[in-house]
């Protein structure tokens, strides 16, 4: 492809020269005589790439609790957790370890009593000196000024740290379609407060571009609103407690998992649906959260309860069943299904609105001993009118009606160096579900995972999200290795197989399917300085396919390469570098490709008040199969995983300005360039697209 191959290297040449300019001796020599006045760390940690492997495949950022994951982190950068008491669900929850690892560290401190030093960390079994970097950027051991929770936890709601943001953006084109009622900006405020992490409280109002504002459907001002009361171990008998909305988790996903559920990633030992049962929620999604109350108490020394309840209004397609000519005196009414998008700009859209009423109660009882326990889990699920399941024969054995149970046990057990997991669960239909897995480690250097999941057709839970390479817990049965080793100090290797097949047909598929993923990842860790990795991903699945004419099922092959470097400059600026490669197949027809890469520097000088990031990237992919994901800094408490598809460039330009200790000024430019547009439906010619936002934080 001659026309390809030019624009790419047109696109290198320019981004060569960019790149020159931009660490021209001069600039250079400034930035790095800014970064010795102190240090600051800013290398990306592992739950940036957890991100980047969930959105590749929900493509949902906007509609998830994920950027608390992020913010979360920062806050432990500032407040570090006490390793003496921090709780195994506390680290889990952080995503920067796996279960194996936690086990590791609570088993040493249970065997040895409390740390009496940061650098005793390195004699855990199991961790080398990267686990014991990235611990000590959230947790420390107590003597170096941590707060050991003295202070009774009700003055938190005159103490603490409060957090207002206000944020703005607009794009162009608009981001919406025309009839709508707003105009194209998007806008939110946030106050959260927050004290030594057992009390927290505070409210969400947002809008996105198209909505109205304070007008026609919306005379309330903002489209959405959210407010939340919780917190952690305010007490021996609660340990923790929300109000409002908030998120919950039973077991490993099968029955209930609302908050940010991530799946398989280059982190090959995370699979376990670990962390805290409830949390409360200050996202700006609209969709995936509970509204109403929850609370886990200690029963004794070996017994805890969770109990929650919710109702709210979702969005859903309502339908009429009958008409009242048939003589009825109201016509019967139910949805036919729910909108997740929390878009409400056209008269189509505002006709969904809280169109449909939903409860849900649940209750978790776990008996708790000192290396593992075991749950009984039960929820019940309600609406306000049936859900009338569409006709299409692979929906055959989905939920339809007002009413769904579930129960469910779960486990976790660690022995010696090997931990144990599970969930099995049964819906009111009689169907049957289960995960088990196994986290062992064989030596310090080398740790291997082996999962397995028995999902039938006609299970039925309509909040589950286990770890499956489908989306939600029905048809599908699977088992996956991975693990990861460690040599020669510096090199560590990831890798995983995953093999499943589908008893019954999905939308797009006509008859049961199979299919299969590897991925194999080699990093390279070179001390505080410099750091690269390279991967390796092939999946193939089976899809329906319509060679000469016959319908029939085809294998459908993605791969990608991937060649990502870090080199830390000084102590405060980092550059990131990388080069992915993709290629995409199905049944006899010609392999697809797509190309990526991007240079981009992050400077974070400590003592300085301002700080920024800036990236150039360009691409190229022949098909909207073949797109290249890549997660970019943006703004706090927002994701940015943007898919790129056809021939063009992208930049941002992102902005921080720490005014005095209790204001920041944040700002971030970003802006497309295709040369050629390619979709799923087809090409389109040039096009150009910008988007500017604007954040204070008090």
């Amino acid at each position: 492809m001659p026309t390809t191959t030019t624009f790419t290297q047109s696109c290198l040449q320019n981004f060569h020269n960019t790149l020159l300019t931009f660490v021209r001796p001069g600039l250079l020599a400034t930035l790095i005589g800014s970064a010795v006045q102190g240090y600051s760390q800013v290398e990306q940690l592992p739950a940036h790439e957890v991100l980047e492997n969930h959105f590749r495949e929900t493509d949902i950022p906007a509609e998830s609790d994920a950027p608390s994951l992020l913010e979360d982190v920062e806050h432990f950068q500032n407040h570090p957790l006490n390793l003496n008491t921090v709780a195994r669900s506390e680290l889990l929850a952080l995503r920067l370890f796996d279960a194996l690892k936690v086990e590791q560290l609570v088993q040493y401190r249970e065997t040895f009593g409390p740390f009496l030093a940061d650098e005793e960390l390195q004699a855990i079994p199991g961790w080398d000196l990267s686990d014991v970097r990235l611990l000590l950027q959230v947790a420390r051991v107590p003597g170096s000024g941590l707060n050991n929770r003295v202070t009774p936890w009700r003055q938190g709601f005159r103490e603490g740290d409060n957090d207002l943001m206000m944020r703005w953006g607009r794009a162009s084109p608009v981001p919406y379609p025309s009839g709508a009622e707003g105009g194209p900006n998007a806008m939110a405020v946030r106050f959260t407060h927050q004290f030594d992490r057992r009390l927290r409280f505070g409210f969400t109002a947002e809008k996105d571009p198209g909505e109205a504002f304070f007008a026609k459907s919306n005379p309330q001002g903002f489209d959405f609103y959210s407010g939340h009361l919780g917190g952690q171990n305010p007490n021996r008998w609660i340990t923790s407690f929300a109000l409002g909305d908030f998120t919950a988790r039973f077991g490993q996903g099968l029955l209930l998992q609302t908050g940010f559920a991530p799946g398989k990633s280059a982190e090959t030992m995370g699979l376990v649906r670990g962390g805290r049962k409830i949390s409360s929620y200050n996202a700006f999604g609209e969709v995936y959260f509970l509204r109403g109350g929850a609370i886990t108490v200690v029963l004794g020394n070996h017994w805890e309860l969770t109990a929650l309840a919710s109702r709210r209004r979702r969005d859903a397609n309502v339908i009429v069943l009958n008409d009242t000519l048939l003589g009825l005196e109201r016509p019967e009414l139910a949805f036919s299904a729910l909108q997740t998008a929390g878009l409400h700009r056209t008269p189509s859209e505002t006709a969904d609105e809280k169109a449909l009423k939903e409860s849900l109660g649940g209750l978790s009882v776990s008996r708790i001993w000192k290396h593992g326990q075991v749950g009984l889990n039960t929820l019940y699920l309600g609406y306000d009118k049936p859900w009338q399941r569409s006709q299409e024969v692979y929906r055959s054995f989905t939920f339809s009606g007002k009413q769904l149970w579930g129960l469910s046990i779960d486990y976790q057990w660690s022995v010696r160096n090997m931990v144990l997991f599970g969930e099995t669960s049964r819906s009111d239909n009689g169907a049957v579900a289960s995960v088990n897995g196994i986290l062992l480690s064989l030596d310090r250097r080398l740790n291997l995972a082996l999962y397995q999941r028995s999902l039938p057709r006609h299970y039925q839970a309509l909040y589950a999200a286990p770890v499956a390479e489908i989306n939600g817990a029905a048809n599908e049965k699977g088992v996956y290795l991975g693990g990861d080793l460690r040599f020669a100090r510096s090199w560590v290797i990831n890798a995983y197989a995953d093999l499943w097949r589908h008893p019954w047909l999905r939308y797009g598929v006509s008859s049961p399917s199979s299919g299969y993923e590897y991925l194999l990842r080699l990093q390279w860790l070179k001390g505080k300085t410099f750091s690269t990795y390279l991967l390796w991903q092939l999946e193939q699945k089976q899809l329906d396919g319509n060679d000469d004419g016959v319908k029939e099922l085809v294998n459908n092959n993605k791969s990608r390469l991937r060649l990502h470097a870090v080199y830390r400059v000084s102590r405060a600026v980092e550059f990131r570098s990388r080069v992915e490669w993709t290629w995409y197949q199905t049944g006899r027809q010609a392999t697809a490709r797509g190309f990526l890469a991007y240079q981009e520097a992050v400077v974070k000088p400590l003592g300085a008040p301002i700080s920024g990031a800036i990236r150039f990237c360009l691409f190229d992919t022949e098909s909207f199969d073949t797109r290249v994901f890549a997660y970019e800094n943006d703004l706090f408490s927002a994701v940015s995983i943007p898919a790129f598809f056809g021939q063009g460039t992208r930049y941002f330009l992102n902005l921080s300005w720490r005014v005095n200790v209790w204001l920041r000024l944040e700002a971030r430019f970003e802006e497309t360039v295709q040369r050629k547009v390619v979709t799923d439906s087809g090409t389109t010619g040039a096009s150009r697209y910008w988007k500017i936002q604007a954040r204070i934080r008090w």
